[in-house]
Order: C-alpha cells, then sequence, then structure tokens
C-alpha cells in the first residue's frame, strides 16, 4: 500500500477544521511516518460545502462507503441511526473506520466493535471523548498494566464553563448559560450538556477501557446542573469546596459505580483547578496512584487533533499489512452497583421557616435514617420569611437520604423541594 486514502462523511464545525489541518499538514506526516496519507473525497449534505471543497466534494456518502481505492472512512455527522448506517456498510466493505461520535458509540458501539474485528479492520474514536485530551489511548496502552479504582471526569466544557461563571462572577445560573450561547460554548437547545447525558455518554465508553465493562448510557444514574443556584456555590465556598459536573465511575471488589452529577469537590482537589471550557480526567490505579489528564475537550481544533492522531495510527497499521485486533476481554464479574446502594457524603440545602425547633425536626427525622451530621449553616433572617438551612453530612447509602429528605420535604416548615448534592473527597 504505497498510500492511504481517506473519505470524511461530514464537513461541519469539527470535520472542516481535520480537513483544512490534514491537508496543509500531509508533507509533516510523510516526513514522520514515510507513508503517503491523501484525503480524496469529502461529503456533506450541505452543498455550501462545495465551494470550500471543489474538487474533493460529494453529496452522496456512499460514492464513500463504496470506493474500493478508499481505506480510511471518517465519519464526523453526529447522531446515532444514519452514522450506524453508514459506518457499518464502511466496515462490511473492508474499511477502517474513525468517528468522533459519543452517543453512537455509547449505544451501539459493542455491535461496531463486533463488525470491526469480525471484517479484520481497524477502529479509532479518540476524538469521542474529552477532545484533545488521548484518554482512550492511555487507558488502552499507557496505563494498561493498571488496575484502574477510580475514574472522575469534567468530561463537558460547557457546564464546567457555566459552574465557573457562577463560581468566579457570582452568576446566576441562566445569567451563565446565556453566557456560554453568546460565547459559542453551548447550543441554543443546551439539553444534552447541562442534562449530563453527553457526560454519560462519554463515561459510558471509557468505562469499557478502565474496568472492562460495556455500560450503556441509559444504565448510569445522571443528574444535571439546572438546580444549583448561586447560593449553593457560596455555600459550598463556605465549607472548603467547589461545584463540578463530574463524571464518576468507581471500583470496589466486584461493584462498579457509574454515575454523572454536581458534585462538591475540596477547593484543593486537582479537578477543581479545571476551569471554563477546559476538560479534566482524573485517575487512581494500583502503579500510577494518582493521575491527572488536562487539555481543551471541545472546538475544532481539539478534536481534530484526536481525529488526526487516529488516522495516522491506523494508516501505520494498514501500510504495515500485518492485522491485529487488540479485543478487550468483558469483566463478567464485575456488576453495575444500583444508584440505591451508593454510600458517599451529601450536601443538603433545606428552605424552611426561620422558627424554634426546626432544626431539630430535620435531624431527628435524619438521624432515624442513619445519616450523621457534620457541619451545619443557618442564615437567620426575618421569623416569617423562609431561610436556607445548609448542611454537610456524613458517608451515607443513597436509598437511605432520599426516604429522609422524602419525609423531610412534607414538613409543614420546608417551603421547597430539598437541595442534594453529593460530595467526593
Amino acid at each position: 500500500m504505497e498510500k492511504i486514502n481517506i473519505g470524511v462523511i461530514g464537513c461541519g464545525t469539527v470535520g472542516t477544521h481535520f480537513i483544512k489541518t490534514f491537508t496543509k499538514k500531509r508533507k509533516n506526516f510523510f516526513e514522520k511516518t514515510g507513508i503517503k496519507f491523501e484525503i480524496v473525497k469529502v461529503c456533506d449534505k450541505d452543498e455550501k460545502k462545495r465551494k470550500i471543497f471543489p474538487h474533493l466534494f460529494t453529496d452522496n456518502p456512499y460514492e464513500i462507503i463504496n470506493d474500493p481505492k478508499i481505506d480510511i472512512v471518517v465519519e464526523l455527522i453526529g447522531g446515532v441511526e444514519e452514522a450506524f448506517s453508514y459506518l457499518k456498510n464502511a466496515i462490511k466493505n473492508k474499511k477502517s473506520i474513525i468517528t468522533a461520535n459519543k452517543a453512537l458509540l455509547s449505544e451501539k458501539g459493542e455491535e461496531i466493535f463486533g463488525l470491526v474485528e469480525k471484517n479484520k479492520v481497524y477502529i479509532g474514536f479518540e476524538a469521542s471523548v474529552a477532545g484533545a485530551i488521548p484518554i482512550i489511548k492511555t487507558l488502552k496502552e499507557s496505563f494498561i498494566g493498571n488496575k484502574v479504582s477510580k475514574l472522575l471526569g469534567i468530561l463537558n466544557g460547557t457546564t464546567n464553563f457555566i459552574l465557573s461563571q457562577m463560581t468566579n462572577y457570582s452568576m446566576e445560573f441562566k445569567y451563565a448559560l446565556s453566557i456560554a450561547q453568546k460565547n459559542g460554548y453551548a447550543e441554543q437547545n443546551p439539553y444534552l450538556d447541562i442534562s449530563g447525558l453527553d457526560s454519560a455518554h462519554k463515561l459510558s465508553i471509557l468505562a469499557k477501557f478502565a474496568f472492562n465493562k460495556s455500560i450503556s448510557w441509559k444504565e448510569i444514574m445522571v443528574e444535571g446542573i439546572e438546580k444549583v443556584e448561586k447560593m449553593d456555590i457560596d455555600f459550598a465556598k463556605e465549607f472548603g469546596y467547589r461545584i463540578k459536573l463530574l463524571a464518576i465511575s468507581k471500583k470496589t471488589n466486584e461493584s462498579l459505580e457509574m454515575r454523572v452529577h454536581p458534585t462538591l469537590l475540596p477547593e484543593n482537589h486537582l479537578l477543581s483547578l479545571v476551569e471554563n471550557v477546559y476538560n479534566g480526567i482524573y485517575l487512581e490505579g494500583d502503579l500510577i496512584g494518582k493521575s491527572l489528564l488536562y487539555g481543551e475537550g471541545a472546538g475544532g481544533y481539539a478534536a481534530a487533533s484526536s481525529v488526526i492522531s487516529d488516522v495516522i495510527e491506523i494508516g501505520i497499521k494498514l501500510y504495515e499489512k500485518n492485522y491485529k485486533f487488540i479485543k478487550f476481554l468483558e469483566n463478567e464479574k464485575l456488576k453495575l452497583l444500583p444508584p440505591s446502594e451508593i454510600c458517599t457524603k451529601y450536601y443538603f440545602r433545606f428552605t424552611a421557616i426561620d422558627k424554634p425547633l426546626v432544626l431539630a425536626k430535620i435531624s431527628k427525622i435524619l438521624g432515624e435514617n442513619c445519616i450523621s451530621i457534620a457541619s451545619v449553616i443557618q442564615k437567620k433572617e426575618n421569623p416569617e420569611k423562609s431561610v436556607p438551612i445548609v448542611m454537610l453530612t456524613h458517608a451515607a447509602k443513597e436509598k437511605q437520604v432520599n426516604n429522609a429528605l422524602k419525609i423531610i420535604d412534607k414538613l409543614d416548615v420546608i417551603r421547597k423541594p430539598t437541595i442534594k448534592i453529593r460530595v467526593e473527597e
């Protein structure tokens, strides 16, 4: 194979940055590998893209999928069903594939990996998680000798930007979201980001390589940041914490925790220092101890960097004509821990009438559910108004916490549903 030919389906932000950057640096890749790489066709539904890539453009993806001269198909369209159909047919045509599609991999990953192995082709998906951070390669190769016990990730730049604005500039959630939208960090419909689902898709992918376990994003406990208020940010500061949307995976014996939610982190934790649109992934392993990977998690250039890495790696393998597929065996013994069994510390914010014995009533119900209080902040105001009562607890089980809050929220002195945020140390 004298040359590696590439076809690209999808010329959005990532696709356009990848094509332009790859074409510009093609000479550098030849100097470093001795292999000639060339993008020979690009496809997009938008006819306006034809002006950008006049000699490469097609509006028919099957001109790429069925072209016998194309060795690698790069899919950058997003979505699930359509992208899956294109990649499935490309694989059956013996083409190696690259995708940045986390939703696709989270939902159809096992089927795709099976097709890849059956047809003896390669797959690359580094850009599907954390942009320019090489977390997939790190887990598959650099840290392969480790038993990973914990993975904490800030995997969504939009939510991290919003929470950073709320923390650093005392903004309310809605205003911080509007700033993110004006800066292009959040979509006009930001649901996937602020709901935590985007992070859940990515955590699902990471679990396969950190813990040899296939977990659908639908099985992951997910909470978004919509209910976090400025006062929660301020109270967290008083306790010495910062609030981040974390993707959390922990292995204990034969149980695996998988959850995404707002989290109180100590101010001196490595991930607390990850600000704005940056991503960070914190790992603990038996050999590495504690490790942090940090970098840009979104944007055209960041994602393009990871796509390029996959293209070069797969191109070298194709050039060497020595097919090797590394299969991660499923850990059948490892079971997903039900959310109700999760045990962690908690932050509670009760909205209660400022009357005597209110705190005593709340404390009694918590105690009856085996929840021990570590710290309390109570702001006094006019007795006729409701005031926040804020607590940090010692470790407690989720089912006991939910049961206690259900009872507390029915008290006649409670004016709003209790805000619950979990704590990681």
